[in-house]
């Protein structure tokens, strides 16, 4: 039987590791956002010759339109694109006629535009949904591993139904940007302080979902790293996509977490007096492990192929997905359950 719990100063190093590198990441080269989040126009444009990236960009700043800071990024397909500036009608047909003179003739594949407004916004809700999941995911595991003895239900419908009715309503119902935020705060402020007081009261239920949640973080950390790394060397963007396949990805990988404490918890009930915490954790993640990644490699395996053999256009979702679930079935076994039972072990 292999020891994980023994190694697992280890592994919270290796992790500790990948996650500062990722933080780095983040903060020196920033995200690299889509037109979904900042706004612009996204035009994909195939040549009939073969061009180079200088040519094209100083075609485009010699344009009379004011195009801000073009960017240009070649694809595997042999097009090309450029991402300007908000682009009216006129303005991007004035862009294609300048560039076919100068150029040659091409195709248009695509041509997205997103006002900077709406970028913005899609923005702000894209951090209030994976943070809304995330209170989602701990309320949820609290209830589901509390202690039926001890521990009542009520209290965790009560909180999730007022923070979820709450949220459905700010988002849905209420069209002030500023008043959506300070319920967002609002709503982060009594998770935290519900959070504290389960904590200071020893409630076992409740570190499951906080155990959970770090793993989240730690995947989700290092997926965005990655993808930040990517975006500063070969342009990849965090688009709308990239958010979908974050929110995807808390439900995959809290889902082989869940598996393994739920083992943990029925291995307890049958624990014997010569038996350590230690040994229950150590068994439950030897039980589980090759269901876990039997079921994350058959996932794993189908997103390998989406990747090389899909249309370009959802290759950095996919890959995303692909990295996410590499990471989080590594986080459910290294990092979620030796975490759980260190700290059960210090009471």
């Amino acid at each position: 039987m292999f020891q994980f719990i023994r190694h697992s100063k280890t592994w919270f190093a290796a992790s500790g590791i990948a996650i500062g590198i990722s933080l780095l990441a983040i903060l020196i080269f920033g995200l690299n956002l889509g037109i979904d989040f900042t706004g612009g126009s996204l035009l994909e444009l195939k040549f009939e010759q073969t061009l180079d990236i200088p040519k094209i960009t100083e075609t485009l700043n010699s344009s009379e339109l004011d195009l801000g800071n073009p960017i240009i990024t070649p694809t595997d397909s042999g097009s090309y694109l450029i991402r300007v500036r908000f682009l009216e009608e006129e303005e991007r047909v004035q862009l294609t006629e300048k560039l076919g003179k100068e150029l040659g003739s091409f195709e248009t594949l695509r041509f997205t535009t997103m006002g900077p407004t709406l970028g913005k916004s899609l923005r702000e809700r894209a951090i209030r949904a994976i943070s809304y999941a995330s209170i989602a995911i701990v309320l949820y595991l609290a209830a589901v591993f509390r202690n039926t003895r001890r521990d009542s239900l009520t209290k965790y419908v009560s909180i999730g139904s007022l923070l979820g009715f709450t949220t459905i309503v700010a988002e849905t119902m209420v069209e002030n940007d500023f008043i959506r935020w300070m319920t967002f705060l609002g709503i982060l402020a009594v998770f935290f302080i519900f959070l504290a007081l389960e904590i200071r009261k020893k409630s076992a239920s409740l570190k499951y979902g906080v155990c959970a949640i770090v793993a989240l973080v730690h995947d989700v950390t290092i997926t965005l790293g990655v993808l930040v790394i990517l975006g500063k060397f070969l342009g990849v963007e965090i688009d709308s996509l990239t958010v979908t396949a974050l929110l995807a990805l808390l439900g995959f990988s809290v889902n082989d977490t869940i598996v393994v404490f739920d083992r943990l918890r029925e291995n307890r009930k049958f624990q014997t007096g010569s038996e350590t915490l230690v040994q229950v954790g150590d068994k439950s993640l030897n039980q589980t492990l090759a269901r876990s990644i039997n079921t994350s490699a058959t996932t794993i395996f189908v997103l390998a192929l989406l990747f090389f053999l899909g249309a370009d256009s959802i290759r950095w979702f996919v890959f995303a997905l692909l990295i996410g679930m590499t990471v989080g079935t590594y986080s459910s076994i290294f990092i979620a359950t030796p975490l759980l039972v260190r700290w059960e072990s210090k009471g």
